[in-house]
This record gives C-alpha cells, sequence and structure tokens, in this order.
C-alpha cells in the first residue's frame, strides 16, 4: 500500500482516538523513514487533505477525512455480498 494511504489510515486512527498527532506518533505507526513520512504528508498537504500547520501536528481535511474513510472502506469490505445461505445477493431483475 502507498505510503500516503498509510498517512491517512494513520491519521483517521489517531482521530478517532482524539489524540493529538505528532511526527513521532505517525513514525510508530507507519514504520517509515521520516524524509518519505514528511514527503508523504507535503504531497496530501498540497493536494488538500492534510493540513499542517506550525506547532500543530497534521490533521485531515474534510475532504481528507473523507479519503482516509474510503481507504479504510477499501481494506476491510468484501468483494462480493452473500447471504448465509451462500447466495449472492444483489439487485432483483424486472419481471
Amino acid at each position: 500500500m502507498p505510503i500516503d494511504a498509510l498517512v491517512l489510515q494513520a491519521l483517521l486512527r489517531l482521530t478517532r482516538r482524539r489524540a493529538h498527532v505528532g511526527l513521532a506518533d505517525l513514525l510508530e505507526r507507519i514504520e517509515s523513514p521520516p524524509g518519505a513520512l514528511r514527503a508523504a504528508l507535503s504531497r496530501l498537504d498540497s493536494d488538500g487533505l492534510v493540513e499542517r500547520r506550525a506547532g500543530y501536528g497534521p490533521r485531515l481535511t474534510l475532504t481528507g477525512l473523507a479519503v482516509a474513510v474510503a481507504v479504510a472502506g477499501a481494506r476491510i469490505a468484501p468483494r462480493r455480498q452473500s447471504s448465509p445461505s451462500g447466495l449472492r445477493l444483489g439487485r432483483r431483475r424486472a419481471a
């Protein structure tokens, strides 16, 4: 998974816990070199997904929150929906 997606997911987890996010927290969760993390944060900031201000840690923008939730959901969502009986769920065909 690209480091940008990992950063978004880590920020989402930390945001859900209402924790102050620091670079050290992200490094601990992502386990990447500091330079790569800073570059990813810079890209996400220029894309408008993360906001960085002096004296504060990075935080997700509203758009960044939506993208982070979508990325996290894509990782855990099943590829195919099925009922307990094993039948595929989907739209009914018109009669």
